[in-house]
């Protein structure tokens, strides 16, 4: 199991990091949208490089120098603010658009509740105007009433006549208000249907909307705490951001530390381990033959050590219990107890030798410079040099018609060869 954990910590912290590292990366390009790929591969060198140097500054931190691991440590967090502010860019950006969509839409409401707001406001004027007719018209009703019970008690025909005229007057009127108190009746009808159909498209629109259901717990925390939904947002992704990259950051540690534990060894020399090959058929035979070799060689030094070791080892290995001797391998496994130190051991590793190569050797050949001593002297001219003979004086040049036959009273020239002196024999 805990082999298992070890690697379980590792691919959550990278899980984690990597989740912390995309987030800030795209935030900060939406932050900068201007340049927003050079963002991208700079903020992505720097995530890489806050999770190398944590891991550095947790593997090496007291072989470090004090300004190092300052400096080191001071960068480390100033980049976990820098990934911080990048996922508070993402999440506001998204929180952004959901907003403006619910702005949109409420706005879409909006304009339903006010064109709903004038039809009722116009019902409500109506209904003033019929309440008022209304009052009149009861007015009238009465006084009608009263003229008629007036005609019928009058002695006079003119007092009947003038009796006669107001109540013409009166249903006049009320004929004229009963008209008008229907034609507003009519409107208000008319005007709260067109209230119904607005409520329902209201709510059709409040329906099937998505935005509701993505910003509903959100309105419901506003309403529960009596905070602005904007606050509402600012506070979770604020909680969010102090969690998530110093959680990855964390677990880094936290993994370099559950790996040297359980092996002994970091992630990174965890990484560098390589296991050995087995030995290849070849090799085998060609160990086989050496342990068979060393086999004969013990076997024939044992008898002659018979009586030099004698006494020598007496009481050294009188208890063998433990003791194993591997026939096929040749190795010999002592019991734990008995190691003082336990320490690695390596067993030889036998790789294909290539045969010599015989090469001819080419030597190079050194070039000497044309003037030996960097410049032209009277000596390097090859006609003085050939002239110059080492003889204080130079030996004079033949010339085409010389003629001379002897030179000096001991030496002559033969044949015409000036060239050659021969020394006169005595006679």
């Amino acid at each position: 199991m805990k082999f298992k954990f070890r690697y379980i910590m590792l691919m959550l912290a990278l899980s984690v990091a990597g989740c912390a590292a995309y987030f800030s990366v795209w935030g900060l390009s939406q932050l900068f949208a201007g340049a927003s790929t050079a963002v991208i591969i700079m903020a992505s060198i720097l995530e890489i490089g806050k999770i190398v140097t944590t891991t550095a500054l947790h593997t090496y931190w007291s072989k470090l120098a004090k300004g190092l691991r300052l400096y080191l440590t001071i960068s480390v967090g100033v980049l976990m603010l820098i990934t911080s502010a990048g996922i508070y860019g993402f999440l506001s950006n998204a929180y952004q658009k959901t907003a403006n969509k619910l702005e949109i839409h409420e706005g879409e409401l909006g304009v339903l509740d006010a064109k709903k707001a004038v039809f009722e406001k116009s019902v409500a004027d109506n209904q003033k105007i019929i309440d008022t007719k209304t009052k009149r018209l009861d007015q009238l009703s009465n006084l009608r009433s009263t003229q008629e019970a007036r005609l019928d008690g009058s002695a006079s025909n003119r007092a009947r006549n003038s009796v006669r005229g107001d109540i013409a007057s009166a249903n006049s009127e009320i004929q004229k208000l009963t008209a008008d108190i229907d034609a507003l009746n009519a409107k208000n009808t008319v005007l709260s249907d067109s209230i119904s159909a607005y409520n329902v498209k209201s709510l059709e629109m409040k329906a099937g909307s998505d935005i509701a259901g993505e910003v509903g717990p959100l309105k419901y925390i506003s309403e529960l705490t009596g905070t602005p939904m904007a606050n509402v947002v600012n506070y979770l992704i604020l909680l969010l951001i102090f969690v998530f990259d110093p959680l990855a950051v964390a677990l880094v540690l936290i993994t370099n530390k559950v790996f040297l534990l359980e092996t002994g060894h970091s992630v990174e020399e965890e990484a560098h381990i390589v296991e050995r090959p087995e030995p290849k058929a070849r090799d085998r035979k060609w160990m086989g033959y050496l342990k068979n070799k060393m086999k004969e060689t013990a076997a024939k030094l044992k008898p002659s050590n018979e009586g030099v070791n004698e006494g020598v080892n007496e009481g050294v290995n009188e208890n063998n219990e433990g003791v194993n001797f591997n026939e096929e391998t040749g190795e010999v496994v002592l019991p734990v107890e008995e190691l003082p130190i336990k320490q690695e051991v390596f067993e030889p590793v036998f790789e294909n030798i290539p045969e010599p190569i015989e090469e001819e050797v080419v030597k190079p050949i050194k070039k000497e410079p044309v003037v030996p001593k960097g410049k032209i002297e009277l000596e390097d001219i090859k006609e003085i040099k050939e002239g110059n003979r080492g003889f204080s004086v130079k030996v004079p040049e033949p010339k085409a018609n010389n003629t001379i036959e002897r030179i000096g009273s001991n030496k002559v020239v033969r044949n015409g060869d000036n060239n050659k002196v021969y020394f006169k024999r005595e006679e």
